[in-house]
């Protein structure tokens, strides 16, 4: 079965009423309490990320630090395998695995990656948690980054790609045209970026009704997801068209 994937956030209120409803037709909701990827896994038929999960790991507290300054701070994630309209809900993202070849890529020099960060879009959207990338427990990044496997580059480094990474989804260089409308798209290969949730559950990158996301190491091993491939992201008119 292909890999699909329907998210909303929902209103404490309208939560509860879900719960219940789900409930009473027999479909339990897996509660993340940690990682706020794994629901994306194709193995949760129908999950549900709390406001407090986004503060509640260590190795993803910084990265997710977006989610209290967007407009979903305080509402509950749903993620479904199948569209929950019956329950009178229509979804924020509609998630896809594709077949995509980006037609052009920054060198993994500063360059067009710092043009992003440079961006004045980009530098009013950023929370100050994500550019502190000096707290937490020391040595934790170096682990990290060993453990999905690189070993030439520092943290600061890998980071400079984080935020041009996310960067390109607020104020795209790196985009295809479809039908008139800009279709940003995630600018390098797992490994060298970070997470991706914040593009899946549209927290970055809204304003594009279609993005096209590489998933983060996080939502590899956490969630099952794909390594090095391409995700459609569809959002606004493109989810009912």
């Amino acid at each position: 079965m292909a890999y699909q994937k329907y998210t909303y956030w929902l209103t404490e209120n309208r939560f509860r009423g879900l719960k219940n409803d789900l409930g009473a037709s027999g479909n339990a909701l897996s509660e993340a309490k940690k990682a706020v990827c794994l629901p994306l896994s194709p193995r949760i038929r129908i999950g549900h990320v709390p406001p407090a999960a986004w503060n509640a790991y260590d190795v993803c507290r910084r990265q997710v630090s977006w989610y209290k300054y967007s407009r979903f701070a305080g509402r509950h994630l749903v993620v479904s395998d199948t569209d929950l309209s019956s329950y009178g809900l229509s979804p924020e993202t509609v998630i896809r695995k594709i077949k995509f070849k980006p037609p052009e890529l920054p060198g993994m020099g500063k360059g067009n990656r710092t043009r992003l960060i440079d961006q004045a879009a980009y530098r009013g959207a950023a929370p100050a948690e994500w550019s502190d990338i000096a707290s937490g427990p020391p040595g934790i990044r170096e682990k990290w980054l060993r453990t999905i496997g690189v070993r030439t580059l520092t943290f600061p480094e890998v980071f400079v790609t984080h935020c041009a990474n996310h960067a390109n989804f607020i104020a795209p260089l790196y985009a295809i045209r479809e039908n008139g409308r800009t279709i940003p798209y995630a600018i390098d290969k797992t490994r060298h970026l970070c997470s991706a949730c914040l593009e899946f559950y549209n927290i970055i990158g809204r304003r594009f009704e279609k993005k096209l996301v590489v998933p983060c190491p996080g939502a590899v091993m956490f969630a099952g997801l794909a390594a090095n491939q391409y995700y459609e992201v569809l959002s606004g008119d493109a989810v009912s068209a």
